[in-house]
């Protein structure tokens, strides 16, 4: 069967993916490619002759069996299993994050990205004369915030210890929590209590603070991708897996997003 360049590069994605790390992704795609009419799958199989040859065995066996979409359903189900998130290691990674109370002093427009605002937010830090030193972010959140006043003045919820990194060119120097409905129709700051200041501390309900992760850590141990597993708004408070955010002795709240992920 001839595939238009379009399919025949979508096809190329997917075979390669199926060489992935993730069970569950594997048994997704391995699904999605066992649901093609026959001769698109071959084909499929054909022009993904980039993907180790298990993979492709694998996929053939399946897609040309009678009991192939129940074996693949079987095999997502395990994979689910084996990799359902352990909410103690989510909370032991969160408890690894520098998470701080920040006001956003400034935010302009990204003048490459239609997606990014550009932020001056203050986290506590000082200079050698005690002055305020901003840490300038960048957050994908254009979609969901028209304008800079939207922005400025607010606080906000930041990850400090994340190493740095270049979003459209611009070096952001930590990451703003968010939560998200389960469609993304609303995208939202979390928000902590009026009385805490820039640099207080946000820690789960309960716990002591202990020393952050460095930025290497951070990103060798993926402390930021397992604490997001557990981190939900529940009830419109931010919560580690069910537990509380506290800062200046109270909740850390979601206004807009009554439950959803925080990222």
């Amino acid at each position: 069967m001839a595939l238009s360049p379009h399919t025949h590069a979508a096809v190329k994605r997917i075979i390669r993916a199926l060489s992935g790390r993730s069970p569950t992704r594997r048994a997704m795609l391995t699904l999605a490619l066992v649901s093609m009419p026959g001769a698109m799958r071959h084909a499929a199989v054909h022009v993904g002759t980039s993907a180790p040859a298990v993979a492709r065995s694998a996929l053939l066996t399946r897609a040309a069996t009678p009991l192939g979409r129940s074996a693949v359903a079987r095999m997502m189900c395990d994979a689910a299993a084996e990799e359902a998130p352990d909410p103690e290691v989510g909370k032991a990674s969160f408890s690894l994050l520098d998470v701080r109370v920040g006001k956003i002093v400034e935010a302009w427009e990204h003048p490459d990205s239609d997606k990014l605002w550009c932020e001056k937010i203050d986290v506590g830090e000082k200079d050698e004369e005690g002055n305020p030193v901003p840490r300038e972010i960048a957050s994908g959140l254009r979609a969901y915030y028209g304008t800079a006043d939207e922005l400025a003045g607010r606080k906000v919820l930041v990850v400090c210890n994340l190493k740095a990194a270049k979003l459209a060119g611009f070096e952001s120097n930590g990451m703003v929590l968010c939560a998200s409905s389960a469609d993304r129709s609303t995208v939202a700051f979390v928000e902590p209590p009026d009385a805490a200041e820039p640099g207080d501390r946000v820690l789960m309900e309960g716990a002591e603070p202990v020393e952050p992760a460095s930025g290497n850590a951070m990103k060798k141990k993926k402390h930021m991708e397992k604490a997001a597993k557990e981190l939900r708004a529940i009830d419109n408070v931010a919560c580690v897996a069910g537990v509380p955010l506290i800062v200046a002795g109270e909740k850390c709240l979601s206004p807009t997003v009554a439950a959803g992920t925080i990222n």
